[in-house]
């Protein structure tokens, strides 16, 4: 699939802490080739520095997570509302699956993904509805290599699939800059936590 031009950047203005490592959200449009009816957008969030970590998107009281669109989010029989469910080898013999619609951390499918949801319904997601919550998220163990922002700095927490406009508002937690001592990973000290965060994309 071919990446084209960033579509949105929208970033929150909320006091919190450690914000400054967290730069913010662009959105891409995928080119799905008209293999299914609607537009495939991937929404990365921008870190300041390669090695950042993303370990959870979350909502809480307070503070709601909402991805939602006008119409409805296209979704594959055989994939899955996190990317960790959509088989590699599934996607090689189905082009159509390549444009599923799920919420990740990192990595696009289910090769080495560790990713997983806690006290979240994505069911209603799975049936081409909004993915709403004040209390759940997903996430990763912050030591997984897909939490990592790489040498450009963005990490992939989303592709959207949807014939309508997409809106969403997502809270980010996540440490600073990993560093090597004695050959040992240790994460960094300072705690990100932005919240608040929109963006849309869609016509």
């Amino acid at each position: 699939m071919r990446l084209n031009s960033i579509l949105t950047l929208v970033v929150a203005t909320l006091p919190i802490v450690a914000f400054a490592q967290f730069s913010h959200v662009e959105v891409e449009s995928v080119d799905n080739g008209g293999a299914i009816e609607g537009d495939t957008y991937r929404v990365y969030a921008v870190m300041q520095s390669e090695g950042d970590v993303i370990d959870a998107i979350f909502g809480e009281e307070g503070k709601p997570l909402e991805i939602k669109t006008t119409s409805t989010f296209y979704q594959h029989p055989n994939g899955g509302a996190l990317a960790s469910e959509v088989q590699r080898f599934d996607i090689q013999n189905d082009a159509t699956l390549a444009f599923d619609s799920w919420v990740t951390i990192g990595l696009d499918d289910n090769y080495m993904n560790s990713l997983t949801g806690f006290l979240m319904d994505f069911s209603v997601f799975e049936q081409g509805q909004g993915l709403v919550t004040n209390n759940g998220a997903w996430f990763v163990t912050p030591d997984k290599r897909q939490a990592f922002a790489p040498s450009d700095k963005r990490i992939l927490i989303a592709q959207l699939t949807t014939t309508g406009v997409v809106t969403g508002m997502i809270n980010i937690h996540g440490r600073t800059r990993a560093i090597q001592v004695n050959d040992s990973t240790i994460l960094g000290g300072d705690m990100i936590q932005a919240e608040g965060i929109t963006f849309s994309c869609g016509k």
